[in-house]
């Protein structure tokens, strides 16, 4: 009733109607699956959220250095596996044309990827990768959509949804243009209890 005052109140009729609602989860149960490539996620965003030194995310550059020049597709952790074993038995006959490559470092990635696939890092990545346009899609009635990500699990996984929310932060800021205050937002984001994931949240993730 008090809706419908204000409404009153202000000269308007209170017409209340269904948002266009697109829901999304991780694990694709509640939602459509949330997911995104190695290769789009890229070297350094991984380095950063693995934690790796300057020398192993150097190794991890030349590594994604070499599936480019290859033309080899990295979709998910299986693909950047494989890879670091290649580079790992071939790294004599690779070092001449990329330099020195420190198998001690491929180790380190190695470790480092098993232990982020143990908090189920795993299953972010893959195909069909989100794109940032997803976001910005308009419903058949032509107005926004409302986006909600099913995050029970990812709260649990910190650095898994530290990543995704690294990678998301990233392609906005390169993707979309600077527009300055603009009339009406494109694109809006609600953190619903933001601070159970700021509280502990790496390093990275609160300076982005």
């Amino acid at each position: 009733e008090w809706a419908v005052q204000r409404y009153k109140d202000m000269g308007m009729t209170y017409a209340p109607k269904a948002a266009n609602v697109v829901l999304w989860d991780r694990t694709g149960v509640a939602g459509h699956p949330v997911r995104v490539t190695v290769s789009d996620m890229g070297p350094l965003l991984l380095a950063t959220l693995l934690e790796l030194s300057d020398v192993q995310a150097g190794v991890l550059q030349l590594v994604f250095q070499v599936a480019d020049d290859g033309g080899m597709l990295l979709l998910d952790l299986k693909d950047l596996r494989a890879l670091l074993t290649y580079v790992h038995e071939n790294a004599k006959a690779l070092g001449a044309k990329y330099g020195l490559i420190s198998t001690a470092s491929i180790g380190a990635i190695q470790r480092g990827l098993l232990s982020f696939e143990r908090e189920g890092g795993e299953a972010l990545f893959g195909e069909p990768a989100l794109q940032i346009q997803d976001l910005l899609v308009k419903g058949g009635d032509g107005r926004g959509v409302v986006h909600i990500l099913h995050a029970v699990e990812l709260m649990q996984q910190p650095r898994v949804y530290a990543m995704f929310l690294l990678y998301l932060l990233s392609e906005l800021f390169e993707q979309l243009p600077e527009v300055g205050d603009i009339p009406v937002p494109k694109l809006c984001f609600f953190f619903d209890e933001a601070h159970l994931l700021f509280a502990n949240a790496p390093k990275p993730l609160l300076e982005k």
